[in-house]
C-alpha cells in the first residue's frame, strides 16, 4: 500500500524486498534447492565447458558501442562483475546493510527523479552488474520490467 510520502513508501519497499528474500531462501531451504546467489561473470567464463562459448572477463577485453545507452530487460541480469552478499540471485536485499542506499534511491525513484544508467557487461543474451546493483535492486523491487544500461559487450572466448 502506498501512502504517497516517498520516504515512507521506500522504507516499505525494502521491508518488503527482505522480507521476500528470507521467505525464498525459508521455501528453498524446505524444497531442498537453496536460494542461489548472483552468479559472478569471472566464474562464469571458468565454468564453460570444454567446447562451449565461454566469456572473457576482462573490462579490457570489452567492446563499448557507440551510443551504449539501452533499455534491458531485468529478467536478463543475472549476476554481477564482482561477488556480493547483500543481493540474493534475484536482487532482493539479504542484510540491513543496503537499507540505507536502497530506500535513499526508491525514494527518488518514487518522487520522479531520474536515475543514472546501471553499467552492465553482456556476455550472450545475459547481463552482468558493474555498478548498479541497488538501483536494479529497487528497479525489481517496484515492478520495472527495463531498465536503462550503459552495456559493454565481453568477447566471446572458444575454450580448446
Amino acid at each position: 500500500m502506498e501512502t504517497g510520502f516517498p520516504q515512507a513508501d521506500a522504507r516499505d519497499d525494502f521491508d518488503r524486498a527482505r522480507r521476500r528474500a528470507t521467505w525464498a531462501r525459508l521455501a528453498g531451504w524446505l524444497r531442498g534447492r537453496p536460494v542461489t546467489r548472483l552468479e559472478v561473470l569471472g566464474e562464469v567464463a571458468i565454468a564453460a565447458p570444454a567446447g562451449s562459448l565461454g566469456c572473457l572477463a576482462r573490462r579490457s577485453g570489452g567492446l563499448r558501442r557507440p551510443g551504449c545507452d539501452a533499455l534491458v530487460p531485468i529478467g536478463r541480469i543475472v549476476g554481477s562483475v564482482e561477488p556480493s552478499l547483500h543481493f540474493d540471485a534475484s536482487f532482493r536485499p539479504t542484510s540491513q546493510l543496503p537499507r540505507a542506499r536502497f530506500e535513499r534511491i526508491a525514494a527518488g525513484v518514487r518522487r520522479g527523479d531520474g536515475s543514472d544508467p546501471v553499467e552492465l557487461y553482456r556476455c550472450g543474451d545475459r547481463y552482468f552488474v558493474n555498478d548498479g546493483h541497488h538501483r536494479i535492486a529497487v528497479a525489481r523491487a517496484l515492478g520495472q520490467r527495463e531498465v536503462w544500461a550503459e552495456v559493454t559487450d565481453v568477447r566471446g572466448a572458444q575454450t580448446v
